[in-house]
């Protein structure tokens, strides 16, 4: 007889081993030599069977080995080829069955099915031939931590968070414990804290704890029996002291005014907060904000010289002394001067009133513009006599004749120029035409353009001559200009004065 072996996976949590015997007689038996099945599953025991031609098989039985008495057999099934009958028996009945030629078929196992079944195949000429298979049930183990679902434990201390796996078969594979859902053997690097929570020490200790190390711890371990973690949880619960973490600074307050009082408190368990004036408890209201936090507000209605003083905020729980801050109060009469309210008022008040001065100043002299505009086109005689508008496009350019030089040198006091007034010895007021465009460099000369007739009222020494044009008195070059004699004045005038009626109606 030879024999050989094949590895094949059967399906996920089932796994055997192969083994091949080939008999000397004739009958050939292929089936694992183990099979592992989750306790519950169904599993299925593959065996099958080949004989040469001259035989014929007429019994094919499965029986399982008594663990506590090796050499008894329990049976389990008996099938007759020849007729296609099967018999589950026993305690087996209605939970066994065949399968394709020879396998067994066992439904709802327990821990009670673990062991070793064997196969008998029987031919016509009396030739038995026997194989046997393992079947190992995996059983998921059950974990459980401690010392409690719920560990309160005080600031400072020393503890151990055990870590059982129970009525697991195999043995688990892994161990770890998480806080939240962070490894702690990531937390490690913060140095000799923890100690303990893995596969070789179960159980976790965590040195000094504080606040900051409570939280739900989970045990987590990998067994065969799964293909997910498993766990259990607890809840490490960190008691501290109460201490005040927020109060209102110390402030002054007016008779009169509502002033409130604030202080803020952690602790666990959750700390009661008091109030205190010179040794007398106030009422206050308070409120929680969360597991550890909890708020009181202190209320003044209406302040007075006697509200003068220390508050004093106390919290306080079961564990430690209690811890107390205090805020002053100074109180005094109402400030006689503006208060941020008046102020507010007469700033607002000042930037309306030099909003609405501006917008008046704008339209004054929008107002004194239009009037001026209205002057110089009544008054043209004065203001704009013989100028063009610089606007007026409809006609070709006058060409400007070359300007001659600027009189530079003084000219005798006899030659200068008598004055036209009438006011002045009964003379005849002269005039001058306007023969070249001059442009006014100093405050007191005239700017004049071509065509411009100036009413001359003195001469000056150095060919300057003093004039009256559009309104202004001032200082004009005597060579720019053509003196006009008694005959020219009116007509120059007159034409004037019809070029400017003519403009103002062409304005209108």
């Amino acid at each position: 007889m030879a024999s050989g072996h094949v590895f094949l996976a059967l399906s996920v949590g089932i796994s055997a081993v192969f083994q091949v015997t080939i008999a000397q007689d004739g009958i050939r038996l292929t089936l694992p030599t183990k099979v592992n099945a989750i306790v519950g599953a169904d599993v299925v025991l593959p065996a099958t069977y080949t004989t040469n031609q001259m035989a014929t098989v007429t019994l094919v039985q499965w029986s399982k080995i008594d663990p506590r008495d090796p050499t008894k057999r329990n049976r389990a099934l008996s099938y007759n080829p020849a007729k296609g009958i099967w018999k589950a028996i026993d305690s087996y009945s209605g939970r066994v069955e065949l399968e394709d030629q020879a396998s067994l078929r066992l439904e709802r196992t327990s821990a009670r099915d673990a062991g070793k079944f064997v196969l008998e195949v029987m031919t016509d000429d009396l030739q038995t031939m026997e194989g046997s298979v393992e079947l190992v049930i995996l059983v998921p183990p059950k974990v459980v931590v401690g010392p409690s679902k719920m560990y309160v434990v005080t600031r400072s201390k020393t503890v151990t968070l055990s870590c059982s796996v129970m009525d697991g078969y195999p043995n688990i594979t892994s161990l770890m414990w998480k806080r939240g859902n962070v490894p702690i053997d990531t937390l490690r690097l913060n140095g000799p804290k923890y100690s303990g929570g893995n596969l070789e020490t179960p159980s976790l200790t965590i040195r000094y704890v504080d606040r900051m190390d409570a939280g739900i711890y989970a045990c987590v371990v990998r067994h065969p029996a799964s293909t997910k973690e498993l766990k259990a949880n607890l809840t490490l619960r960190v008691l501290y002291p109460a201490s005040v973490t927020r109060m209102t600074e110390s402030f002054t307050a007016y008779y009169g005014e509502h002033v409130t009082l604030q202080c803020i408190a952690e602790g666990i368990p959750i700390p009661n907060i008091t109030w205190a004036k010179d040794g007398v408890q106030l009422k206050s209201r308070s409120s929680t904000l969360a597991r550890n936090l909890r708020q009181s507000t202190l209320t003044i209605g209406d302040v007075r010289s006697n509200n003068s003083g220390s508050y004093k905020c106390t919290a306080v729980n079961s564990i430690g002394a209690p811890d107390t801050k205090a805020s002053f109060i100074t109180t005094q009469p109402p400030y006689k001067g503006f208060n941020m309210r008046t102020i507010a008022i007469v700033v607002g008040v000042t930037v309306g009133l030099l909003w609405l001065g501006l917008c008046c100043f704008l339209v004054v002299c929008y107002m004194r513009r239009r009037q001026h505009q209205a002057e110089k086109t009544k008054f043209a005689f004065y203001y704009n006599m013989g100028r063009r508008d610089p606007s007026d496009t409809d006609g070709p350019p006058k060409e400007v004749p070359k300007l001659p030089e600027k009189p530079r040198n003084p000219t005798p006091v006899n030659t200068g120029i008598r004055t036209m007034r009438k006011s002045k010895k009964g003379q005849e007021r002269r005039y001058a035409r306007v023969l070249y465009p001059y442009l006014a460099i100093e405050e007191n000369e005239l700017q004049l353009e071509i065509g411009d007739v100036i009413e001359v009222l003195e001469g000056e020494d150095g060919g300057w001559c003093l004039g009256y044009l559009r309104g202004r008195i001032g200082l004009f070059p005597s060579n720019y200009v053509m003196f006009l004699s008694g005959n020219d004045v009116r007509p120059a005038v007159a034409r004037q004065v019809i070029e400017v009626e003519e403009s103002g109606k062409r304005s209108i």
